[in-house]
């Protein structure tokens, strides 16, 4: 995914807004960014027949405020087509998330404390997918496939979590392991460097967390990708397990790095809603060049010690997997360098663009802009199919047993 933040805000007179309420110029700024620069999947209308069609629910919204109507009855009706048209690269962002990216192109973990766990809900509370190390819940013994039953003599929810985790106050925990019961009380921070790419060699298994694709121009998940390549390598590793469940996403440009750790090479086209406008972006020895329609070419980035690993690769998704990740997934399988195990992905893949505004209540939106093609022209598929269909098991994970993990590992032995 593509998200530069503009700096200045669009010119309302060039969008002839009208300055009738604040929910109103909102409203107005919004359906311009999505009618004018959608080009995804979805049937969705230019924007003056996106404002006509959902004009009425603001007018409804607003009836008894006038012209002090304000940006959140707005951000209800933006929100309405956000779910209308079904994109999953579409979507409101709020300032939260866009610092939260700007950490991550950093190297560094999310801005609000937290106690360091990914959390999936069950019926009997919180399996824990991901135990950061470095935090608190890691540095207190939780692990993967712990099951948090209670957050402060409360039922765990995912919902109860996040609020016990944005006050910052120590937090009671009970959870159990296999069945056996235990608590702890845990105190929330703000993480540091926790969401890097993570190696572990296990026997002659090279095991790798990727957590996300956001780069910059200090920090490179790309490049720890190679350098965690050549490690396993030089170890004696003689497989690799890219673990690619629940990751976030980044930058497209990042994921095709990344890829060329395993493949040497490849690309992809973003095609543009606009003639004269599509760009192909290619990477060879570790160089990341873009050719414009017009014939230009320029070279965008170069990794500074690019490998080229020969070992077997498997690669898990899940449903959260998501589009820049989705991406890392699918140039490893359609190269035939790796199969992949887990659930299909969430549907983000075949689409990118930018997160566009400020729009004026401060929160951006990002657009699906770019239809992604491969270098013949034909279409990426909107989700990675795994090779190796199979559903995450929360019963069996809490048990002990991750199913998806061990059929890769059985795919390599």
């Amino acid at each position: 995914m593509v998200r530069k933040a503009l700096l200045s805000l669009l010119s309302l007179g060039a969008m002839g807004l009208a300055l009738a309420s604040p929910a109103q110029d909102l409203f107005d700024q919004a359906t311009f960014l999505i009618g004018f620069y959608y080009n995804g999947p979805a049937k969705v209308p230019h924007f003056r027949e996106l404002r006509r069609q959902y004009q009425p629910e603001l007018d409804r919204l607003c009836a008894s405020e006038g012209n002090r109507c304000g940006f959140e009855k707005a951000r209800k009706v933006i929100e309405r087509i956000v779910r209308d048209i079904g994109d999953p690269f579409t979507t409101l962002i709020t300032q939260e998330e866009l610092i939260n990216d700007q950490r991550y192109g950093a190297g560094l973990g999310p801005a609000a404390p937290r106690i360091g766990v990914w959390v999936r809900e069950s019926a009997r509370g919180l399996v824990i997918s991901e135990a950061f190390p470095g935090e608190p819940a890691y540095q207190a013994g939780l692990r993967r496939g712990d099951l948090i039953t209670q957050i402060n003599g409360q039922p765990a929810t995912p919902a109860r979590l996040k609020a016990a985790e944005a006050e910052g106050r120590p937090i009671a925990l009970s959870y159990s392991r296999q069945g056996s019961p235990r608590s702890v009380t845990l105190t929330p921070r703000v993480a540091q460097a926790t969401m890097q790419p993570r190696l572990e060699l296990h026997g002659d298994i090279a095991y790798l967390r990727v957590y996300h694709l956001y780069s910059s121009e200090e920090f490179s998940p790309a490049q720890l990708i190679h350098d965690a390549a050549r490690r396993a390598e030089q170890a004696g590793a003689r497989g690799m397990v890219i673990d690619l469940r629940d990751a976030l996403t980044g930058y497209d440009s990042e994921a095709l790095l990344a890829a060329a750790a395993f493949t040497g090479g490849g690309g992809f086209i973003y095609d543009r809603r606009f003639q004269g406008q599509d760009e192909t972006h290619t990477v060879e020895d570790g160089k990341l060049k873009v050719r414009h329609e017009s014939g230009d070419e320029e070279e965008l980035s170069e990794l500074k010690q690019p490998y080229l690993a020969r070992l077997p690769v498997v690669v898990l998704v899940n449903r959260n997997t998501f589009n820049s990740t989705e991406m890392l997934a699918y140039f490893l399988q359609k190269a035939g360098r790796a199969r992949v195990v887990g659930e299909p992905t969430a549907g983000a893949l075949g689409m990118s663009g930018s997160a566009e505004g400020p729009l004026i209540n401060g929160e951006f939106i990002a657009v699906s802009s770019l239809r992604m093609r491969n270098l013949d022209g034909s279409p990426f598929p909107l989700r990675v199919t795994p090779d190796f269909i199979i559903e995450e098991d929360l019963e069996a994970l809490a048990a002990g047993r991750d199913v998806v993990l061990e059929r890769a590992l059985e795919l390599l032995r």
